[in-house]
């Protein structure tokens, strides 16, 4: 699966442990694919489903799937997530939106290999920010951009699923630096359908790059939900070990 996005051409292909990205004829690394036992709402690990405690507040969803797990560094090269290929990537995404490439490509195949229950979804809509959330490349373009709308673009062009931009978010608001407890009251009215009409009766996939507390996406669902979608289900790049 070739694609080309940050001065080369990335490739992607799975294996039963990971996806292998390429960029030019350089493998560049490996993205560590989730393996069992894992939660089947919130792709949390090491735990199964009915024993799982971290969706308990959930709501919405259906369903989190995620390619990896996401580790955060922190800053910290002693860390896990300081060389996890995945995680890096995910990192690199909220500057340079080359990464949404790879991260894209690696999700398409997870789609069409692993979670082959998304390819029948109807529609795909990408987590929104606010205005002034926008993350600005610093790849000396300046362009400001949304990298869960990046890759889901990328998404719809490889699995022709068509994407829409009819989810909006209220107003600003950072998650970084609140706990679980803060997360779940922040997200309370923060997302709107612009078009209902388009979410109608729609099977839908929610695009982030990284599922944490599962706020977000809960918030986000039930705004779709209550806009007359049939369906959501959540896919993401990474899921946040915390």
């Amino acid at each position: 699966m070739l694609l080309g996005g940050r001065g080369h051409m990335w490739k992607c292909t799975i294996t039963v442990s990971s996806i292998e990205v390429i960029a030019g004829s350089t493998l560049k690394g490996e993205y560590l694919l989730m393996q069992k036992p894992y939660c089947h709402k919130c792709a949390a690990p090491e735990v199964d489903t009915n024993s799982c405690i971290w969706h308990s507040k959930c709501y919405g969803f259906d369903r989190a799937y995620s390619m990896g797990l996401y580790y955060p560094s922190r800053g910290d090269p002693n860390t896990i997530g300081w060389n996890d290929f995945l995680s890096q990537h995910i990192r690199g995404a909220k500057m340079y939106p080359g990464y949404t490439v790879p991260l894209a490509l690696g999700l398409t195949l997870c789609m069409k290999n692993r979670y082959t229950s998304l390819m029948k979804m109807d529609l795909i809509l990408p987590v929104p920010k606010f205005k002034t959330e926008f993350k600005k490349a610093k790849n000396g373009t300046g362009i400001l951009y949304n990298q869960a709308a990046e890759i889901s673009k990328i998404v719809s062009v490889k699995t022709k699923i068509p994407v829409a931009d009819v989810l909006e978010k209220t107003r600003e608001q950072g998650m970084k630096t609140l706990n679980e407890e803060e997360r779940w009251e922040a997200v309370k009215g923060l997302y709107r359908v612009q078009d209902s009409q388009t979410v109608k009766d729609k099977k839908i996939i929610l695009i982030d790059d990284v599922y944490t507390s599962g706020a977000t996406v809960s918030e986000c669902s039930d705004a779709l939900l209550r806009a007359g979608a049939e369906q959501v289900k959540v896919l993401v790049a990474g899921r946040d070990t915390g």
